[in-house]
């Protein structure tokens, strides 16, 4: 139990650096004022209030870093912070997400707000928690309003947190038929041809790394910021990027902004 629990914190250790690194302008709680403040306040209990019922010792679950954020249907409010659900002699704080539900008609008096939350206090909760917390813990997250036919697109999730959770992949081997290539050397980027040409600039919108084929080797890592030229697009959402004139690695969509 203590093994998954150091493991599932430094998942979502990972997590959090991630979406911090992840944060622009949006990212900033709206300030609130009178009834508005007060509404908000009433959510993050209903929230908190959530996480401390399905815990052992409810008072002894301590919050840090919570904000409410509306989400993009009406009366919803994704609720996401940091939690410690473990007991009163432990440090470790976890990421959590609540969605909260308005109760825009007053059906029920007792009951005013709707709460669901998802703690990551184990490894396989740390994962669906993530993946929540890119898709709601900014203002007009959440599902969109979609037609009944149509299907709401899930967020990916970076190569670099798949590594985590699923470890190594194993290398396949080589087609019989086809020699094995030869390995690059040091400090060459052993770079495979795009599905498609592609052109334009993206930005990285937090540190990531280059790396020399679709889920290759890592070359480099990239600061927030930085620009880079497009070169081409492969499956899976690669782009083939360069700093100069030629191509020079490979970085995931997820982790650039178009420009």
């Amino acid at each position: 139990m203590q093994r998954i629990t150091i493991k599932a914190a430094s998942v979502l250790a990972l997590a959090s650096a991630l979406l911090a690194a992840a944060c622009d302008k949006e990212c900033a709680p709206v300030a609130q004022t009178g009834a508005a403040a007060d509404q908000m306040a009433d959510i993050r209990r209903a929230a908190e209030t959530s996480i401390r019922v399905s815990a052992s010792n409810p008072d002894a679950v301590r919050f840090r870093g919570v904000q409410v954020w509306p989400q993009a249907i009406k009366n919803q409010f994704a609720v996401c912070g940091q939690a410690n659900v473990f007991g009163p002699t432990s440090n470790t704080f976890v990421l959590f997400v609540a969605v909260v539900t308005r109760d825009e008609f007053n059906q029920d008096p007792a009951r005013k707000f709707k709460a669901e939350a998802r703690v990551g206090s184990t490894v396989t909760e740390a994962t669906k928690v993530y993946v929540d917390a890119l898709a709601r813990c900014f203002e007009g997250g959440g599902p969109q309003n979609q037609r009944r036919d149509s299907v709401p697109p899930l967020p990916p999730l970076p190569q670099d947190v798949q590594a985590v959770l699923a470890g190594p992949a194993p290398a396949a081997p080589p087609p019989a038929a086809a020699p094995v290539p030869a390995a690059p050397t040091p400090g060459t980027a052993a770079l495979q041809p795009a599905t498609s040409a592609a052109s334009g600039t993206v930005v990285m919108r937090q540190n990531g790394n280059i790396r020399s084929s679709p889920q290759g080797d890592t070359l480099r890592v990239e600061p927030a910021g930085k620009e880079l030229r497009v070169f081409g697009e492969g499956p899976g959402g690669w782009l083939q990027v360069g700093t100069g004139s030629q191509p020079d690695g490979w970085v995931h969509s997820s982790l650039v902004q178009r420009r």
